[in-house]
């Protein structure tokens, strides 16, 4: 850890600031990227999910996990963008007022390019489209699947168990 703060942090806050802080690497790798093809998205994030390792913010396997996190996040957004051509902030479904601009430029940047990783990609549109209890994911709104209850995320956090009915799988609610 380099921030003295994520070395006082629970496991849990630890793991959801490198979500954020591999979010932001990918990103700046992307914005340094002159030429961009369906694959620089991808190796955007395996470059940032190396740098933790390297650096010892993260352990091989929390790495591996945090991106498949965000892999599936961004692909979901991806998938979003390009089925419905809406903004990003239609997706999120949240005032822009709530939303840090730098998330929201992050988040811009990375879906664009998971929007043109996906148009190659079919195996990618056929994800897994389910966010589970104690799994990590940023801004907008799951839902129950079993009993349709609405958690709402403003920020980067750990899933919990559904506050209703303790169920602990979820579907991404799009649109309004």
């Amino acid at each position: 850890m380099t921030d003295s703060k994520e070395n006082q942090a629970s496991p849990a806050d630890r793991l959801v600031h490198a979500y954020d802080r591999m979010l932001q690497r990918a990103e700046h790798t992307l914005d340094a990227t002159e030429a961009r093809s369906e694959h620089s998205l991808t190796s955007a994030l395996q470059a940032a999910r190396e740098k933790a390792v390297a650096l010892g913010e993260l352990t091989q396997e929390e790495a591996t996990k945090i991106h498949e996190f965000i892999t599936r996040d961004l692909h979901d957004v991806g998938r979003h963008l390009a089925e419905e051509e809406r903004e990003l902030a239609d997706w999120l479904r949240l005032s822009l007022l709530l939303i840090e601009k730098t998330l929201l430029h992050r988040f811009r940047t990375l879906a664009e390019a998971a929007k043109l990783e996906l148009r190659h990609l079919d195996k990618a549109r056929q994800r897994v489209t389910e966010w589970h209890t104690g799994e990590i994911t940023t801004i907008g709104t799951l839902r129950c699947r079993a009993c349709g209850e609405r958690v709402h995320f403003e920020r980067t956090g750990r899933i919990p168990p559904c506050p209703k009915c303790h169920a602990t799988v979820y579907e991404r609610v799009k649109g309004k």
